[in-house]
């Protein structure tokens, strides 16, 4: 790869008004303006997203009506011209070296570049318990590529010709379409490597709404993934281990350094059995729900097809 390729930055977008501010953190990269191009797929249906690119010199916009963020990325890359393409989300924050540092990556040998996602709540000493749980959990990129060469696209670069043999994203899926495609990559013996330096800042969630959709989706995704490969069995129940509660809570609260108060320690510890116990109802759900849609299919299917 050239010392400075030209790399395309895509960035999904859904009546996000948070999108000003990313596009303000691209805009102070250190890497040089002319070498990027940035391209915002547009999934939704506000007019306000269309005209906050046009007043933005070098920003391209494609809408993408239809499906999900993962269709609205595959959209983008086919529009885009960058020998390098970089992932990002309309709620992060890139830091200004942050396509530096994941360009360097890639020219050091690396086939897929995955950053550092810092997670951040509106108030580190007072979180809300699923900020809290998110500061710690969220997005660890580090863990995803050490056991699975995994990556999100919240933070993820790789080079057009890695993309080109690893294929687009799985746009039929809801969620994980982005570790899949990067697992994909690795069959094919391209590489991850994990980048610190390449730092995105994403926006805890903040509410026990939010968490429950996120696990619904997430949940719901793993279960679509193994249908689409070809394991067509019931959504698994959860776990026996899913309902004891989770004690080593106590001690990730004492040792997380994301957590600088005893109130968001606290908080941590309400945000861990939440999101222990959430997990398991939504597992549960997903499975009869899925065992009942399975009766009723072989009930209405002709006699002899059964």
């Amino acid at each position: 790869m050239h010392a400075q390729p030209k790399v395309s930055v895509v960035v999904p977008v859904r009546d996000d008004p948070r999108l000003s501010s990313c596009l303000d953190a691209l805009g102070r990269q250190s890497y040089p303006a002319e070498l990027v191009e940035v391209i915002v797929a547009d999934n939704g249906d506000d007019p306000a997203v269309r005209a906050l690119v046009d007043a933005r010199p070098g920003v391209r916009y494609v809408a993408e009506p239809a499906g999900g963020s993962y269709t609205a990325r595959n959209a983008a890359v086919l529009v885009s011209t960058g020998d390098v393409l970089a992932f990002t989300d309309s709620d992060c924050l890139p830091e200004p070296g942050w396509l530096e540092q994941a360009v360097r990556g890639l020219a050091d040998g690396a086939d897929i570049v995955a950053g550092h996602v810092a997670v951040y709540a509106r108030d580190a000493a007072r979180p809300h318990p699923v900020e809290a749980y998110e500061l710690v959990h969220a997005f660890p990129q580090q863990t995803y590529v050490s056991r699975s060469g995994a990556s999100v696209t919240a933070n993820m670069c790789t080079t057009r010709a890695a993309f080109d043999a690893t294929g687009p994203f799985r746009s039929e899926l809801r969620s994980g379409a982005d570790i899949e495609w990067a697992q994909r990559a690795n069959r094919l013996g391209l590489r991850t490597v994990y980048c610190a330096d390449a730092v995105v800042h994403h926006p805890a969630r903040d509410s026990y709404a939010a968490l429950r959709t996120k696990l619904r989706r997430v949940i719901a995704g793993r279960h679509e993934r193994d249908v689409l490969d070809g394991h067509d069995s019931p959504a698994p129940w959860p776990a026996a281990r899913s309902l004891v509660p989770p004690l080593g809570a106590v001690r990730r609260a004492r040792r997380a350094p994301q957590l600088v108060s005893t109130r968001a320690r606290a908080a941590f510890l309400v945000g861990e059995v939440y999101h222990r116990y959430v997990a398991a109802w939504v597992a549960a759900d997903l499975a009869a729900r899925d065992r009942l849609r399975r009766r009723r299919a072989r009930a209405a299917a002709p006699a002899g097809s059964r």
